[in-house]
């Protein structure tokens, strides 16, 4: 059953092999043109050498000493290093590295290198990467890269490249530095002007003082503490807040019981923080509440007439008469404290007076004299800080005139054979290209393989197929797969017999219609 299969893989493959016969100088002629053009730009480009230097970038020594030069952060490390990369993008700084190794040929215009030529070495010969492909900021070290047509060129580049890339950031630090150094020694001279002024503001009013300086001086220094007079003060008004909470309760006592002697009923209501002061008054509450209850009981229990209920009622009566009677005897034992504790308050309230005026006099020097003396400490400290500032950046501007935050850590290298693929694999290359270019043409433009059906597309070649598969199925069908199927019978094989001799026969007409 295998064998039609089979015969339409050989067919398969003879069609292929055929249509390769065919189209020969179509994809030969395409991969022998896409060789020649390799071949030739092989042979007329230019090659180029890439010459490294690596390079480290530290932070400036005022503010990164404890931190050995290290930055503070990866986005100062990252801004610093594309600085560099800026830097050595710079027209300037590329033009003065080419006129420092001359042009590449003798034919040069005598202008070289001209502003074209700057931005195409720009663009293509001058760059600042990262070690690995990494981003900046991941590690101190760059590299500064250059490439030229001959790899000593492209070292001399680098050389050249690092010379003016150094020079340029000091001039910029300089810069930086000499904008720096004039502003602050503006804020300087202006800060020493103002300090001069409020000096003599102070000095006049100290003279003006007196004997009261040193009070005034004390108030003014929160480190020496208060004077004499502001402890005094504050301990007198401190005595007089409690003396006033004392006489405030003993009144609000005072007011209950007032009430309670022409209610008793008040003291039941309120009062219980205020007659903890008086056991007795409390005693005789707590037998009122207690008597009144009883009575409720009583009440639900017996009739108005009953011994019992009576009792109850001339008890509760009776506390009420006593609660009363000491009620009033408290008040008149009250009045005379209550007098005395007004008088002592008074007394109070008439010495925080006494020294708040006392107080005053001093209190209107000292605004004043605490403005003044603010502004002086302010003044004194912009000035240091502005002198401390000042010497910083004097102390940059020498060291940028000297010394450079980017450090070489080794001399350029430059690589032993020209960047890219050789002319070798360019042209082998070339031929491959050529030859899928040229078979992808033959089985684009090439017929297809045809069939029984005399059809030229695949789709026939399809139908074809899932006839003759049709056609097995129908045969597989009348001869049964188990030995209980019914026996076909003869004319039945015959009749199968003639339809494959009838497709052994169409497929041989095609291949002879083909050949």
């Amino acid at each position: 059953m295998n064998h039609p299969q089979r015969s339409q893989s050989q067919v398969s493959l003879k069609h292929l092999r055929d249509l390769l016969v065919l189209y020969t100088p179509l994809w030969l002629g395409a991969a022998i043109g896409f060789g020649a053009l390799g071949a030739t730009y092989s042979l007329l480009r230019t090659d180029h050498y890439l010459a490294r230097q690596p390079l480290v970038v530290r932070d400036e020594a005022n503010s990164a000493v404890d931190r050995m030069g290290r930055f503070a952060s990866a986005s100062a490390l990252r801004a610093a290093q594309e600085t560099v990369l800026d830097i050595a993008h710079n027209r300037t700084v590329v033009a003065a590295a080419m006129c420092e190794i001359g042009p590449p040929n003798e034919n040069a215009p005598a202008d070289w290198p001209t502003v074209t030529d700057v931005d195409d070495a720009i663009e293509q010969s001058v760059n600042v990467i990262a070690p690995q492909g990494e981003e900046f900021g991941g590690t101190e070290v760059i590299y500064l890269q250059t490439k030229a047509e001959s790899q000593q060129r492209a070292i001399d580049l680098c050389n050249a490249m690092f010379k003016n890339l150094t020079n340029h950031l000091r001039k910029v630090r300089q810069v930086r530095a000499d904008s720096v150094i004039e502003e602050l020694s503006y804020t300087r001279d202006l800060a020493q002007e103002k300090l001069d002024k409020v000096a003599a503001e102070m000095q006049k009013m100290e003279s003006l003082l007196g004997e009261d300086l040193g009070d005034l001086r004390n108030l003014n220094d929160a480190i020496s503490g208060d004077s004499a007079t502001r402890r005094a003060l504050e301990n007198a008004r401190l005595k007089m807040q409690n003396e006033e909470v004392k006489l405030r309760k003993m009144q609000s006592l005072l007011d209950l019981l007032v009430q309670g002697a022409k209610d008793p009923d008040q003291l039941l209501i309120n009062g219980d923080d205020l007659l903890r002061s008086q056991p007795s008054l409390q005693r005789l509450k707590e037998g009122l509440i207690d008597a009144q209850l009883q009575a409720s009981k009583l009440v639900g229990v017996y009739t108005a007439e009953n011994p019992k209920r009576k009792a109850a009622e001339a008890t509760e009566r009776e506390i009420r008469h006593r609660i009363v009677q000491e009620t009033q005897s408290v008040i008149n034992a009250m009045q005379p404290a209550l007098d005395v504790q007004t008088a002592e308050t008074k007394e109070l309230a008439d010495q925080v007076r006494t020294m708040t005026q006392k107080l005053a006099v001093l209190a209107e020097a000292r605004t004043t004299y605490a403005d003044i003396d603010a502004d002086l400490r302010n003044r004194q400290q912009q000035l240091a800080n502005a002198e401390q500032r000042l010497s910083e950046a004097e102390a940059n501007r020498k060291a940028a005139l000297s010394t450079s935050l980017v450090a070489s850590l080794g001399d350029p290298i430059g690589t032993d054979k020209p960047v890219g693929p050789g002319g070798t694999s360019i042209t082998i290359g070339s031929v491959v290209a050529g030859l899928l270019f040229g078979l992808g043409t033959v089985f684009l433009v090439a017929p297809g393989q045809t069939n029984a059906q005399g059809g030229r597309r695949w789709s026939d070649r399809l139908m074809s197929d899932q006839g003759r598969s049709g056609d097995r199925k129908d045969m597989r069908s009348l001869t049964g797969r188990r030995a209980s199927d019914r026996p076909v019978s003869n004319l039945e094989q015959g009749l199968a017999q003639d339809r494959r001799q009838s497709d052994q026969r169409t497929g041989s007409q095609s291949e002879q219609n083909r050949s």
